[in-house]
C-alpha cells in the first residue's frame, strides 16, 4: 500500500509538471510571421505601434516589468522589476536597484541612456550571473506576444523594419500612429534600399511605400545564443 501511494504521488507530480510545461509553451508561443513591408504596415503596426517603435532600453525595461508581473502587488515597481534576479542573486539588492533604475531612466528618455552600464566588483560578486539572467530574460520575453520582435529579413543586425520609413515621412507616421521612429538604417540596408517615387508623384507617400515596397520583414524569436531569422534578398530595390 505504501509503494502504491508513492507511485500515485509520483504520477500526480509528473502530471503537474507536464501541465506546467504546457502552460509555459502556451505563454511563450509567439507565432512566427513573415511578409512584405506593406503587410507589416497594414496588419502588424496598427495593432501595437508603441511596442514596435521601442528603443533597446525601453525593451529591456518592459522585459523586467513583464518578469515582475507576478510579484508582490503591493511592492513598488522597482522592486517587482527585480523579480528576474531574485532566485539566483542574493544580498546585492542595492546594486540590483541601481541596474533597474538605469534601465528605467534610460527608457524614459533620460540622458543616462547615453552612458555605458559597467558592472564593477570582486570575483564571484554576481556580475556574470546578472548578465546571464538579463540574456535569459530577454530570450524568454522575446518568445511572447508582448515581446515579439520584427526585423528586416536578411539583415545581419536584425534591424527594425520601421527604420525603412524615410526621414521625410516620419512626421506623418508619428501623427498617424502616435510614435516617433528613432532608429536609422544600417549601411547594409542603405545600400540595398530601392524605394523610388512613382512617376506621377514628385514626393514619396506612405500609400505608395505601403503598396510598392517589397522589403520582407519577419518576426524574430530568440533561441538560446542565437536569433532565428533566415536570409532572403529583397524582391525589389529601393533608392531615392
Amino acid at each position: 500500500m505504501r509503494l502504491q501511494a508513492v507511485d500515485q504521488n509520483s504520477r500526480g507530480g509528473t502530471a503537474d509538471f507536464i501541465e506546467s510545461l504546457s502552460s509555459f509553451s502556451r505563454l511563450h508561443r509567439a507565432q512566427r510571421w513573415e511578409g512584405t513591408f506593406a503587410d507589416f504596415l497594414a496588419h502588424i503596426v496598427p495593432a501595437n505601434p508603441i511596442a514596435l517603435a521601442r528603443t533597446s532600453h525601453e525593451y529591456v525595461w518592459d522585459m523586467l516589468r513583464w518578469h515582475g508581473r507576478a510579484g508582490q502587488p503591493d511592492a513598488s515597481e522597482n522592486v517587482r522589476a527585480r523579480e528576474l534576479f531574485k532566485r539566483e542573486l542574493f544580498g546585492i539588492d542595492e546594486s540590483l536597484s541601481r541596474v533597474v533604475d538605469y534601465f528605467k531612466a534610460a527608457a524614459a528618455g533620460s540622458d543616462v541612456g547615453r552612458r555605458l552600464l559597467l558592472l564593477l566588483g570582486p570575483p564571484s560578486g554576481g556580475k556574470s550571473t546578472l548578465a546571464i539572467l538579463l540574456k535569459r530574460g530577454l530570450e524568454e520575453y522575446s518568445r511572447t506576444d508582448e515581446g515579439a520582435l520584427y526585423a528586416i529579413r536578411g539583415s545581419p543586425l536584425r534591424e527594425n523594419p520601421l527604420n525603412l520609413i524615410p526621414a521625410s515621412l516620419r512626421a506623418e507616421f508619428r501623427d498617424r500612429y502616435g510614435v516617433h521612429i528613432q532608429g536609422e538604417l544600417s549601411p547594409w540596408a542603405r545600400t540595398r534600399r530601392t524605394i523610388r517615387p512613382p512617376p506621377t508623384s514628385p514626393t514619396w507617400s506612405a500609400r505608395w511605400i505601403s503598396r510598392k515596397s517589397r522589403r520582407s520583414v519577419t518576426k524574430v524569436t530568440r533561441a538560446p545564443g542565437r536569433g532565428r531569422a533566415r536570409c532572403m534578398p529583397p524582391a525589389a530595390a529601393c533608392s531615392r
